[in-house]
């Protein structure tokens, strides 16, 4: 891959460049504007990351004019200007994606990776071609599930056929790809590249001729009668695996040492006001510094697994709410509080807190069937690939738990299902009415569930596989239709990317006066796959409202010039935007506010802190609803 860096600051420039050759990309690093044109309209590109302040030429005016001449390639600004108004000047120029400096370099690395596989249709990561495997994610190549060591040539020589596998590529065409415009190699040079990679290939077990020649052309990737049929193809990985929740992880590790240093200002604060209120010196404005910190502490420490301490937090907000007089009278009870909660932050690393939230709120699977040892197989595949499971022995059994009573779907404990997995049995047993009743009975299920709850993936494992039983299960919108025998890991596959695809990409906007919030809240969501745009000032709200257009709106009770609630009402005036699903999200979570806030138009209401999955599904949810509602209308 191919990258124009358009920078005038030398030192991220050889950062940069550094870091992206580890990643296998080819870097043209130039210093101003004008020559970003230049190396723009002359060489080809698969991305252009662009600074804002250039010289010569600014960003915008060069991303507008890059626009205008029919550069459709991505444009990754980067920029040290926070402001909303220069993001969405930005993104009208025609701009991809927006990164502010400073910034961490795994988050540009997968927001390049997330631009270029929207450019080469892949959506999905790992590229394929028959036996052979290359992830772009951890830069490893396997054959037959045998890892290749590979230089960064051999690398990106193979990453750029398996991208472009219908094409044969000239000499001439490698090195406009592969090498710099600063680099001139010899064809030979380049021929060596390629025996070396082949020599590699061969030693795993690959065919010779894996990289075909054609003569007076150039090469290309040969589909062998054993890969027949398989073509270079993306395959999904579990998102859910222990490796997924290690990465999740690893991002709120690195947000929480961005925000315990708020965290410990913030209880100093507190404890300020605690030396203040014994003393009978606690002014106003100091009693309202230190509520507005316990009501940060309390809606951000649980997101970190301190739920504990967020429990503390609000307690503390509660008190601090009261009038002087009340306030002295608690003092004690405040101290203790204070005391509580500065030994629960004393645990800074947060490795044994988060790992129970993904326990606790990792996805669920619905398996439906009589078969118990096989369910139980399945079960013990799903915890393998961290996926929570419930067994339903009988149909009963499953619409109690995908159609709770309202007792149970208001229990905190509750998870709806995300995705279910119904064993049909097709083959006539020595009770053929009983075995054709239940059967009609997973079908109608399943036909109910495409009616009530269609982004709810249903997948189907029967002991029989003919046309009709397909048409059958597709009829009733079934999913995936897999055959026994089939193994456990190979239906845990299946249900990791049923659950990929089910989480459609969605715009939601978040609107939140606390920044360190904002700045998790990518990591948070971004297994579920929704295009973040966060806001931390609501006088920005309107205009970068119209700029995005989202499809839901998160919005925070309490903010500075304008609350949540009065940004509702404003929506639910609106011939347009008042059919927004306006989902609010607070640390206050009085019945009062909770009253005053669907009173004045919201669709839902979660308490901070709270946990991703819990936020997601509310979030998904809510835009099925809008989904059903907009088909009830056609």
């Amino acid at each position: 891959m191919r990258i124009l860096l358009v920078e005038d600051d030398e030192s991220l420039i050889d950062l940069l460049k550094n870091s992206l050759a580890k990643q296998n990309y080819v870097v043209d690093a130039v210093t101003d504007g004008e020559q970003g044109w230049v190396y723009g309209s002359t060489y080809t590109y698969d991305l252009i990351l662009l600074d804002l302040l250039l010289p010569k030429v600014d960003g915008i005016s060069l991303c507008q004019r890059f626009r205008a001449s029919g550069y459709h390639l991505p444009i990754l600004l980067l920029t040290s200007r926070h402001a909303s108004t220069d993001k969405i000047r930005g993104l009208d120029a025609g701009a991809d994606d927006y990164l502010t400096k400073p910034f961490d370099f795994e988050e540009l690395a997968a927001r390049m990776r997330a631009l270029l596989r929207r450019v080469n249709s892949n959506s999905l990561p790992i590229l394929i071609w028959g036996s052979l495997q290359l992830d772009p994610r951890s830069c490893e190549v396997s054959y037959n599930t045998q890892l290749l060591s590979l230089t960064s040539k051999e690398y990106a020589l193979l990453e750029l056929f398996l991208r472009h596998s219908q094409h044969v590529f000239s000499i001439s065409a490698i090195i406009e790809n592969l090498w710099s415009s600063a680099e001139f190699p010899a064809e030979a040079t380049v021929r060596s590249h390629l025996r070396r990679l082949r020599r590699k290939l061969t030693a795993v077990g690959a065919p010779d001729d894996l990289i075909e020649t054609v003569h007076g052309l150039g090469y290309r990737l040969k589909l062998h009668s054993n890969d027949a049929d398989s073509e270079t193809s993306t395959v999904i990985q579990p998102e859910f695996t222990a490796s997924k929740h290690s990465r999740h992880f690893e991002a709120l590790a690195a947000a929480w040492e961005k925000y315990r240093e708020k965290s410990r200002n913030q209880l100093a604060s507190l404890e300020q006001a605690a030396r203040d209120l014994k003393q009978g010196s606690l002014s106003l404005s100091h009693q309202e510094q230190a509520r507005l910190a316990a009501h940060s502490l309390a809606g951000n420490l649980g997101i970190f697994g301190f739920d504990e301490g967020s429990r503390l937090a609000r307690e503390l907000e509660e008190i601090l709410q009261a009038n002087t007089h009340a306030l002295i009278q608690q003092v004690f009870h405040f101290e203790a509080l204070l005391m509580a909660l500065r030994n629960e932050l004393a645990q800074e690393n947060i490795t044994g807190q988060v790992p129970r939230q993904f326990s606790r709120h990792s996805p669920l699977l619905l398996i439906i069937g009589e078969d118990s040892q096989f369910t139980q197989q399945l079960a013990a595949a799903a915890t393998s690939k961290g996926i929570r499971s419930v067994i339903a022995l009988t149909i009963r059994e499953a619409r109690a738990w995908i159609f709770p009573e309202e007792s149970m779907a208001q229990d905190k404990r509750y998870q709806p299902p995300n995705v279910v997995l119904i064993k049909l049995s097709f083959t006539e047993s020595t009770q053929p009415t009983q075995n054709r009743m239940v059967l009609s009975e997973h079908l109608s299920l399943i036909a109910e569930l495409k009616v009530r709850t269609s982004s709810l993936p249903v997948l189907l494992i029967a002991d029989q596989d003919h046309f009709t039983q397909r048409l059958e299960v597709a009829r009733r919108g079934g999913w995936f239709f897999l055959k026994q025998p089939i193994a456990p890991a190979q239906v845990m596959t299946i249900v990791s990317q049923a659950l990929k695809h089910s989480y459609v990409q969605e715009k939601v906007m978040i609107l939140d006066d606390d920044l360190e919030l904002l700045k998790v809240m990518p990591s948070l969501l971004q297994p579920w796959g929704f295009k973040l745009t966060t806001l931390d000032d609501p006088r920005q709200f309107w205009d970068v409202l119209e700029a995005v257009t989202p499809n839901l709106l998160v919005l925070d009770v309490e903010m500075p010039h304008f609350s949540g609630i009065e940004l509702c009402q404003v929506l639910r005036t609106h011939p347009y935007w008042c059919r927004l699903p306006v989902l609010f999200l607070s640390a206050h979570t009085d019945a009062k506010t909770q009253n005053q806030v669907f009173a004045n138009g919201a669709d839902d209401f979660v308490s901070k802190p709270f946990v991703a999955t819990e936020l997601a599904n509310r979030i998904l949810n809510r835009l099925e609803r809008v989904r059903l509602r907009a088909g009830a209308t056609v």
